[in-house]
């Protein structure tokens, strides 16, 4: 497969796979078994997100294909997503954030 698909070149000149796993409604169970065949086959991209409820089992498949050799870290495409409602949480906090930040400079 990995020689079979397209690659979308990004403007940093890195090139991403144009086909990924995705891992929304995946049995936790399964997540290990799914993960290390779809890296053997050649994928790349994984897509997950908070509102999945499983990117603790993710991670472990994850770093599991990486402790095994089967990839490098530097190799996998990892996104996930942040609900809509954490937006303005998010916001506020960098709003903090950064007034803290300026506060603690002057």
């Amino acid at each position: 497969m990995a020689k079979s698909i397209k690659f979308f070149e990004l403007n940093t000149g890195a090139k991403i796979p144009s086909v990924g796993l995705g891992t929304w409604a995946a049995a936790p169970d399964a997540f290990v078994g799914a993960i290390t065949t779809a890296v053997k086959v050649g994928y790349r991209p994984i897509d997950c997100a908070q509102m999945y409820g499983n990117e603790k089992e993710i991670g472990f498949a994850l770093k599991k294909v990486v402790e095994d050799g089967l990839v490098k870290r530097e190799d996998l495409w990892i996104t996930s997503k942040l609900w809509y409602l954490f937006y303005q949480f998010l916001g506020n906090f960098l709003n903090f954030a950064l007034t803290w930040s300026s506060i603690r400079l002057l």
